[in-house]
């Protein structure tokens, strides 16, 4: 679990403002802020599965009010309706959940993704692993 007593305020702010927004199925924390990884240049990384993708307007609005109640602009807030496979996955394996609104919604939306990762996991590291390759030829270690 992670170390959130530096803004445990925001946070129980941050979790009664999204009870409020209905679209909202969960929301995560993750990334190294709050673990032992942390280091005074962490942002805050979170991810929110909404029931429908929003409007881009929207999703910005949301953004932004996540930054005001968080009172820091160095917040990164991930879709992960449209993100892909591999962020998903590394959300909801390593991230901590805040708020969940359907259990059953978030468990179904868990068990596609650990479906897909664990079908198409050898072909994204082997892309990822080609693609450092090449960048190692490219630019050096």
């Amino acid at each position: 679990m992670r170390e959130l007593k530096t803004i445990s305020r925001e946070i129980k702010e941050l979790v009664s403002m999204i009870k409020k927004n209905k679209n909202i199925i969960a929301l995560y924390i993750f990334g190294s802020f709050g673990t032992n990884q942390q280091h005074p240049l962490s942002d805050i990384d979170l991810a929110i599965l909404f029931q429908e993708p929003p409007q881009l307007f929207d999703f910005l609005c949301l953004e932004a009010d996540i930054c005001k109640i968080l009172q820091r602009d160095d917040v990164d807030v991930v879709n992960l309706n449209s993100s892909s496979i591999d962020i998903q996955f590394k959300v909801i394996s390593t991230g901590d959940l805040l708020y969940c609104s359907n259990e059953l919604l978030l468990a179904d939306f868990k068990e596609r993704v650990f479906n897909i990762y664990g079908d198409y996991s050898y072909i994204l590291n082997r892309f990822y692993n080609d693609y450092k390759e090449g960048l190692n030829i490219r630019y050096g270690n």
